[in-house]
């Protein structure tokens, strides 16, 4: 499993682009999980797409990120991040 940082938690430009390249790979958002801890936040979004299941994750003072099985996150983070490779990561 690897997480990838996309950019801030509160960039809504940044969640509605993820979402518009997970319809484009033919997959959806099927729920959330929300919880708080004091001051920080943490939204876990369900993500479906045709070749599996992965995370992205809001969490206040960490940012949006992509969690999941390397092949999923760089399938998804190409569409995010084009200058940056993804190839780089090494699974956790």
């Amino acid at each position: 499993m690897i997480e990838v940082i996309l950019g801030p938690e509160y960039d809504f430009e940044l969640f509605s682009r993820l979402t518009t390249e997970i319809e484009a790979l033919g997959g959806s958002i099927g729920g959330q999980e929300w919880t708080l801890g004091g001051s920080q936040e943490l939204t876990v979004f369900h993500i479906t797409l045709p070749e599996g299941e992965l995370e992205a994750v809001a969490e206040t003072y960490v940012g949006l990120s992509l969690r999941g099985e390397l092949s999923l996150v760089q399938q998804l983070g190409r569409r995010m991040l084009p200058n940056w490779s993804l190839d780089l990561l090494v699974a956790r």
